[in-house]
């Protein structure tokens, strides 16, 4: 073969250097993607978990309690899927109890000789929320405590996964716990109350509103003496037929029909009240 033949198949050393990327396989030309390929430090929890491979072109992770395997390109998936993984799915994650709102935790308790019995208890969202609400009307404290840091800090230090609501949420619960012992008390005068003994009380605030309290007084069936404040209420003023007719709305209201004494203080309108009460009778 002619020389001039021969140079011609040699590459152009101007124009395409020898062993350059037309004449090397794609899949050998690709650099191996290492962990720290962009010199960057690798700063998520998932990695004291999950382990890089650098066997295959892919960025692949590997779970070191079940051995799952994720793809893990920092500029496609991310670290969202193995931190989900971790959290929601892996069986033999260690930590998973915290994150998980249906896992049974153990609580412990004092019992006889000093000894801690232990008790398995499931974290209760619904719980809490009535907790929260109870400490505010046993400490008389206003609804905006509620949003104040330090109690916020508190709540996340004792159970993480509970996020204290807004006073407007509280103010809901408040209600609604309001109904509840409504039912139940009605339920306990149903079944465990066979006659009432009543006790009122009237008074006039310095903004002239006039308030109602009525209380039941009854023996419950086991004999023990019990006392339930049933009305707490503005009326327009303390005349005798008005006190007389909110005490019936009172009564019906709670279907309250036996009732032994009532017991008033000694106004004039109270023999008003008596007296319209005594007309209504069964």
């Amino acid at each position: 073969m002619p020389p001039s033949s021969q140079q011609s198949n040699l590459p152009n050393p101007t124009t395409e250097p020898v062993g350059g990327e037309h004449d090397v396989p794609h899949s050998q030309n690709t650099k191996k993607r290492k962990p720290n390929d962009s010199g960057k430090k690798t700063t998520s929890v998932v990695w004291d978990h999950l382990t890089r491979s650098l066997e295959s072109i892919d960025s692949i992770a590997t779970c070191k309690h079940c051995g799952k395997r994720f793809r893990c390109d920092p500029k496609i998936q991310g670290t969202s899927n193995l931190l989900n993984h971790l959290k929601r799915v892996c069986p033999k994650y260690p930590f998973v109890a915290i994150n998980d709102a249906n896992q049974t935790s153990l609580t412990f308790k004092s019992g006889d000789n000093n000894s801690l019995l232990a008790t398995p208890k499931k974290y209760n969202v619904k719980a809490c929320r009535k907790e929260i609400a109870m400490f505010v009307i046993v400490d008389e404290q206003p609804f905006k405590v509620v949003e104040g840091e330090g109690l916020k800090i508190l709540c996340r230090q004792l159970q993480p996964l509970f996020v204290v609501l807004s006073r407007f949420t509280i103010a809901r619960d408040f209600f609604q716990l309001h109904m509840d012992e409504r039912v139940r008390l009605k339920e306990l005068f149903k079944l465990n109350c066979v006659r009432e003994a009543l006790t009122t009380d009237y008074w006039t605030l310095i903004q002239n509103i006039g308030y109602l309290t009525l209380t039941a007084h009854f023996i419950d069936n086991d004999w023990r003496y019990q006392k339930r404040i049933i009305n707490f209420s503005v009326i327009p003023n303390h005349k005798g037929e008005t006190i007389g007719r909110k005490v019936e709305e009172i009564l019906r209201e709670w279907r309250i029909r036996n009732v032994s004494t009532l017991t008033v203080d000694n106004a004039s309108s109270n023999n008003v009240a008596v007296t319209y009460l005594k007309k209504k009778k069964g």
